[in-house]
């Protein structure tokens, strides 16, 4: 990486090639007034205080082998040393160029010394893989022992998939109408191998829904068709208006399936200045961070819920929130009026008539009425890689939990938010009278283990035309204890806890001759089914070590040619463009905006002008101000006491505060000097190495025939 000099005086101000070049002609800094101040008053003989210093890295994850510009200025230092992961002298200001070779956590600390005493300062890297580990089909951390070399890669059977799940959760109803939910999941590596294109595993996630038109879903999520290959499962967090429409820029429009949108299109707002949004709705996990565990692991608590920003027709801004280590606070939400367009189909083919007609006057959207009651969590669970070895036995990916314990928990706290709160903490937000962060919930205690055949985890085989169905019973026993799920081990002998340990994530598993007992109350494809067999999980049949063959590729999120009229709302002026490593080995580049100058709201004045007038915009780029310098006073790295989300309103396990999990590096920003309130950061491209990208390099030139600004239809309906 190159490094630029810029020459004031007797001053030199060093400037890393990766910053906007914009910054070369801003005003000056504020640490360099105060540069210039200090030279003035050591002119005057004044006394100096302790060395100030400015430390700062070029990015928080870098490549191995990648170059780390390290960049820092101090005033009233007479002398610098490198301490922590670089050594020796330094100058009292200046820039160093670092590549490192191995992976890992690093930490740089910088020393500096006067007269007055030694102020200390430092920053903390991720050293990520380039590759994708050949075994395991991810990034992984530095701290995991070395993975098996000596494998097989296998294809998938023929005619032979997997179905089903682990068990979901259910729990006391929320609210209805209600202001959503809230809970508490772990963080941990869900499969043993990495997914490929096609595949994706959502583990424990929430779908609430509206009053007959909309959902909104979340939870613990691997889909590295857009997310890329991570390490652990990403968090996910969409709001899906008309029932996954094509044209809606959550799903297919996101890059989730390769569909790009035109501006009319867009609803997804970046609400937080702190954190990027991956498309696709995405938040990452450090792999780099310490997993605890042997001390409950590491958490994170997420959920929806809504703000009401003095809409001109009182319509609901529905956003997510997450608690986590680093950042505390909402992230993403929508446009309120994207919940109140249905699709012109379902219009002209009636089924929205009916859907009007059965919900009567409880129909209702997010934006108007609210959330339905929600009662669980669930799993889907989309893998290939089984393979046939004899005709009884199968070695198939299965569901991987931690398995240090013999019981380990994977769920906490499921919170019921009421409108009431809700509208008083809005009410609060605006008028400035608002003391603490945290939203006002109700917990709700876990009541069943939901589980039938259609959703357990069964090898599906076909024979001659006919299907066979293998239902698998694991090793553990998923449970609950008023506000915690948990999964309890059998851990009663060393052979036994061989081989859970052996098929956690994987295993091998017998068809047996008994058939099936098929639940009371199932469905008649399930009851009257010729072929459904028992299966049981049993240890390997030889020393062979056994790894799915999966082909990775990415699909990359491409910027925008703003040529296009139908791009024109992405406009970037004169703003600077910003780049980061994410550790899924993606860079993402994002551009700060003032709220309501962001590519969405530019839409919700084009879509909406009778509402989104000058006069309403100003008045919510104040509101939204007002919850950043919330979000400023209270979120702050590594909290001592639950900030936005409740983790204390009912026990921990073993009555201990979580771990909170952090988020990727390469997703936290700093807002830029005066962007502090009122400014976000908002993703223009993610883009996968070209050697694993689907799509190639460049930019977006036109959006979907089907998705263009001519054939978006406003089927909003304000009387909703």
């Amino acid at each position: 990486m190159r490094v630029k000099t810029k020459t004031l005086g007797i001053l030199t101000l060093m400037v890393s090639a990766a910053w906007p070049i914009d910054t070369l002609h801003a005003a000056p800094s504020p640490f360099f007034s105060r540069l210039l101040g200090s030279i003035t008053s050591i002119q005057m003989g004044e006394n100096l205080g302790p060395p100030e210093v400015s430390f700062t890295a070029s990015g928080a994850n870098v490549s191995v082998d990648g170059l780390l510009t390290l960049t820092w200025q101090s005033r009233y230092a007479a002398n610098c040393t490198g301490e922590g992961a670089w050594q020796g002298a330094k100058a009292v200001s200046g820039s160093e160029q670092i590549t490192e070779t191995e992976t890992g956590a690093k930490r740089y600390i910088l020393r500096c010394s006067g007269d007055a005493g030694t102020t200390e300062s430092s920053v903390e890297i991720n050293i990520i893989a380039q590759d994708i580990d050949a075994y395991s089909g991810t990034k992984v951390p530095s701290y995991m022992p070395a993975p098996p070399t000596d494998f097989e890669l296998f294809d998938n059977s023929a005619g032979l998939s997997i179905a089903g799940g682990p068990e979901g959760f259910n729990h006391q109803a929320t609210e209805s109408p209600g202001a959503g939910k809230f809970i508490f999941i772990r963080v941990h590596q869900a499969t043993r191998h990495g997914l490929e294109w096609g595949e994706q595993f959502g583990w424990f996630g929430s779908w609430l829904s509206s009053f007959g038109v909309n959902s909104i879903e979340g939870g613990l999520w691997q889909n590295p068709k857009t997310a890329g290959p991570y390490y652990y499962p990403t968090l996910h967090v969409a709001g899906v208006g008309d029932a996954y429409h094509a044209c809606s820029d959550v799903q297919m429009g996101s890059g989730l399936y390769e569909r790009i949108i035109g501006d009319r299109w867009l609803s997804m707002l970046q609400i937080s200045n702190r954190v990027l949004t991956i498309p696709g709705s995405n938040i990452g996990f450090d792999m780099e961070q310490a997993p605890f565990d042997d001390d409950n692991g590491i958490w994170a608590g997420w959920g929806w819920s809504y703000l009401t920003f003095n809409h001109p027709q009182d319509f609901k801004f529905w956003m997510s929130f997450v608690e986590t280590q680093d950042y505390q606070g909402p992230i993403n939400g929508y446009v309120p009026e994207y919940f109140n367009w249905v699709d012109p189909e379902k219009i002209s083919q009636g089924s929205f008539g009916e859907t009007l007609e059965n919900y009567g006057d409880n129909f209702g959207s997010f934006a108007t009425k609210g959330s339905q009651a929600n009662y669980g969590n669930a799993n889907e669970y989309y893998v290939s890689g089984t393979l046939k070895l004899t005709d009884d036995l199968f070695y198939v990916p299965l569901p991987k939990f931690p398995s240090v314990k013999e019981r380990e928990y994977i769920l906490a706290h499921p919170q019921s938010i009421s409108q009431a709160s809700m509208d008083g903490y809005s009410a609060a937000l605006r008028d400035g009278s608002l003391e603490s962060a945290l939203i006002p919930t109700e917990n709700r205690a876990f009541d069943n283990i939901y589980q039938s055949t259609h959703q357990r985890l069964k090898i599906i085989e076909d024979k001659a035309g006919e299907e066979y169905r293998y239902v698998v019973t694991p090793d553990y026993q998923v449970g609950f204890d008023g506000h915690l799920g948990y999964v309890d081990w059998n851990f009663s002998n060393a052979e036994q806890k061989n081989l859970n340990e052996q098929s956690n994530g994987y295993g091998y598993v017998r068809r047996l001759e008994t058939k099936w007992q098929v639940e009371e109350g199932a469905s008649e494809e399930y009851t009257n089914h010729p072929h459904q067999y028992n299966a049981e999980i049993v240890a390997a049949p030889d020393d062979v070590i056994r790894v799915p063959r999966k082909v990775h590729r990415f699909f990359s999120y491409k910027e925008r040619d703003t040529s296009h009229p139908d791009f024109e709302n992405w406009e970037i002026g004169d703003r600077a463009r910003y780049h980061t490593l994410l550790q899924s080995g993606a860079t993402a580049t994002y551009v700060w905006y003032k709220f309501i100058e962001q590519p969405a709201m530019l839409t919700a004045a084009q879509n909406h002008p009778e509402t989104y007038t000058p006069e309403y915009l100003e008045s919510l780029q104040s509101q939204i101000e007002s919850l950043h310098k919330l979000i400023n006073t209270h979120s702050t790295p590594q909290p001592t006491k639950p900030v936005f989300i409740n983790y204390s309103g009912a026990p921990m396990p073993d009555d201990k505060d979580p771990h909170l999990a952090k988020i990727d590096p390469g997703q936290l920003v700093k807002p830029l000097p005066g962007h502090e309130v009122g400014f976000v950061p908002v993703i223009i491209s993610v883009m996968h190495p070209e050697a694993v990208s689907d799509n190639g390099v460049g930019l977006e030139s036109a959006p979907d025939v089907d998705c263009t600004n001519t054939t978006w239809t406003d089927t909003y309906y304000p009387d909703l």
